[in-house]
């Protein structure tokens, strides 16, 4: 099961068409290196928890809360002006796609299923266009973790209803973001949240990225997520768009294959 989380704000044009470019050599690699008859499950979320439906209010411009260099929220006042622009799906669903935890449904899918014994080019189609299609109008105060663990979360049962395999599944979570992370409750709950959809393969929790370079550089909030379940994450720089095809690609699916071959089954 693999779980795209996507920053969707205003300045992520270039990266995600970048993604959507190298994500056919990904699946070239990952069916190349996988068994055959291996189900897949592909899934999109974006980082945005405050727009809400066209024409209401969002922040995709002149967010009153700016990130220095790598780090965002670490003053008291900071804190409580992100709590503006933090609404959890707990709080009800604002009815926008993809925001929230949820799914990106894109030609009537919210994730896309197929298997390493199926022709890839429809998964690459879909993708390709789902990738684009999740846009960059979200808020600029990007949230990438909480949206990790809202996926995974009963909460948003409704739309990710069978994405997220509990047993004998590997659970990978690639993230894309040009910004620092942003979420608002303790690494400790959003960690539970995904550890509670996958109770019975806690070691079958992945991550990779396509982040700013001094993410992983200052360990901040979104490296100290990636790093929590055990495995040293797969990462690239997001600005170097001509290294995501390595990142995507052979690299990431070489670990997954290392990975499905050492999980428990049963």
């Amino acid at each position: 099961d693999i779980l795209f989380v996507i920053d969707n704000s205003k300045s992520m044009g270039q990266y995600q068409m970048a993604l959507a470019q190298a994500f056919p050599q990904f699946v070239d690699a990952m069916i190349a290196n996988l068994p055959k008859h291996v189900s897949l499950h592909v899934g999109i979320t974006t980082t945005d928890f405050y727009c809400t439906n066209t024409g209401d209010a969002c922040c995709p411009d002149n967010c009153p809360v700016g990130n220095t260099l790598c780090t965002i929220g670490s003053t008291p006042d900071e804190i409580a002006a992100l709590q503006m622009f933090y609404n959890p799906p707990t709080d009800g669903d604002n009815g926008v796609n993809g925001s929230q935890g949820r799914l990106f449904n894109f030609e009537g899918q919210s994730f896309f299923a197929t298997n390493t014994s199926d022709d890839p080019a429809p998964l690459k189609a879909w993708f390709t266009g789902a990738a684009i299609a999740a846009g960059e109008q979200g808020s600029s105060i990007e949230m990438p973790v909480a949206a990790a663990a809202f996926a995974t979360s009963e909460a948003n049962a409704g739309t990710n209803a069978g994405f997220v395999r509990d047993t004998d599944a590997i659970l990978l979570i690639v993230f894309l973001t040009n910004d620092p992370d942003a979420s608002l409750e303790s690494l400790a709950d959003y960690e539970a949240m995904v550890l509670a959809a996958k109770q019975n393969c806690p070691e079958c929790v992945l991550t990779a990225g396509l982040l700013k370079s001094c993410v992983p550089a200052e360990n901040q909030r979104l490296w100290q997520f990636m790093t929590a379940f055990g495995d040293e994450p797969i990462w690239g720089d997001i600005e170097k768009k001509d290294g995501y095809a390595k990142v995507v690609g052979k690299a990431l699916a070489s670990t997954l294959t290392e990975a499905c071959i050492n999980i428990p089954v049963g």
